[in-house]
């Protein structure tokens, strides 16, 4: 399924390189009474629409295009209007958007995914531009703006709207790194206390209801158009691989009132997942390996999204552990190194790692598993 795959391949990609990405995206919100937040976001979304490819070429090197640029402040100044707008849904408390569903092939998208990636980008630029200029508060509003709209567009939603909004977290973070040692110390206080201000990462947990409902609720209705006995190409259409397909086949002897029964038996596997999924490390990695090994005997259908699940976990402890480093990093600008030394590491024995280079500095975490990118944060202009 090509829904799927993607979102194991995303889950499994260095988050800062999700924006090198032109993601195929589907995100719509009606327009509805006001006031509504998505309503005032859809006209950023127009805004970034509206620019040359030449513009939308270089937003998508945002973190180290030269803000001072004459091309770079031009852009600016065209996407003026974007980042107003996502100043104004700050304020606004209720943000509704309706999602819809594309294609029955492809049901990973969202209509303006990527001018949502491009809004994200725009604020990064415009606040090192006024980070640069010394123009500390513009900097963090324009950032902090960028932020809600990402935990806006995921929160409490499918796996793949938590992947756009933990890759506009990653960029959002990483330019606060980048401008740390610019700003001043009212700043610096100003930082924290936004910091503070931050709800914690959604669990991992957050997306297993919907997500589990959307897949079910997908598989159901390719059900309705199917005969008596599902047989052949009919378990691909459903979006099984050969293996799931096996297990299924075994379990209900492909018959569809069977499928459909054991559909409607699948909700306490799904809460199970999402129990198992938030388990604190380092347990809950045994204890999903040991859900896992279960699923693919007697719930194809819940381990045909635990593949992805285990993703998402480590997307949240990635989060968490960029967060805790740019707490460091404010430590380190602010008050020197022995109070960077007092930030735990959320994953290690003891504070981060810290390693001088350049102009600057790259904080790293003790988070590594299966391969994936270790986490770091760059501090200044580190070379």
């Amino acid at each position: 399924m090509r829904r799927r795959a993607l979102l194991r391949a995303l889950t499994a990609t260095p988050l800062a390189a999700w924006f090198r990405w032109s993601l195929p995206s589907d995100l719509v919100c009606l327009a509805e009474e006001v006031p509504n937040a998505a309503t005032v976001y859809r006209r950023a979304f127009a805004c970034v629409q509206a620019l040359g490819p030449e513009d939308q070429e270089r937003l998508a090197h945002a973190a180290t295009l030269n803000p001072d640029d004459p091309s770079a402040v031009a852009l600016i100044e065209h996407a003026k209007p974007a980042l107003e707008a996502i100043r104004e849904a700050v304020a606004i408390g209720r943000c509704d958007w309706q999602r819809e569903v594309v294609t029955d092939t492809d049901l990973t998208t969202y209509r303006h995914g990527v001018s949502y990636l491009h809004v994200i980008r725009i604020a990064v630029l415009s606040a090192r531009r006024h980070a640069d200029q010394g123009r500390s508060r513009p900097a963090l509003d324009d950032l902090f703006a960028a932020l809600a709209l990402a935990h806006r567009v995921g929160g409490r939603d499918v796996l793949f709207a938590r992947v756009l909004e933990t890759a506009g977290e990653v960029a959002v973070f990483q330019a606060l790194g980048r401008i740390l040692p610019k700003l001043d110390r009212p700043a610096l206080e100003d930082l924290s206390r936004r910091l503070d201000g931050l709800a914690p990462p959604e669990p991992a947990s957050a997306a297993i209801g919907p997500e589990s409902r959307f897949i079910v609720g997908s598989i159901r209705a390719k059900l309705l158009a199917m005969g008596p006995v599902i047989a052949g190409g009919d378990w691909e259409t459903l979006g099984f691989d050969a293996e799931e397909a096996a297990t299924l086949k075994r379990l209900t002897g492909g018959d569809h009132a069977a499928v459909v029964a054991h559909l409607e038996k699948t909700g306490p596997a799904f809460e199970e997942l999402g129990r198992r999924l938030d388990l604190p490390r380092p347990n809950c990695r045994t204890a999903f390996d040991e859900f896992m090994r279960t699923a693919r005997r007697d719930q194809p259908v819940v381990a045909s999204l635990a593949k992805n699940g285990w993703g998402a976990r480590h997307v949240v402890d990635r989060m968490l552990a960029l967060r805790a480093m740019l707490r460091a990093g404010l430590a380190l600008v602010r008050d020197g190194e022995p109070a960077f030394r007092k930030v735990p590491d959320p994953f290690g024995a003891g504070p981060f790692g810290l390693e001088r280079r350049g102009k600057g500095y790259v904080i790293r975490s003790a988070l590594d598993e299966d391969g994936r990118p270790a986490v770091v944060l760059t501090i200044g202009e580190a070379a």
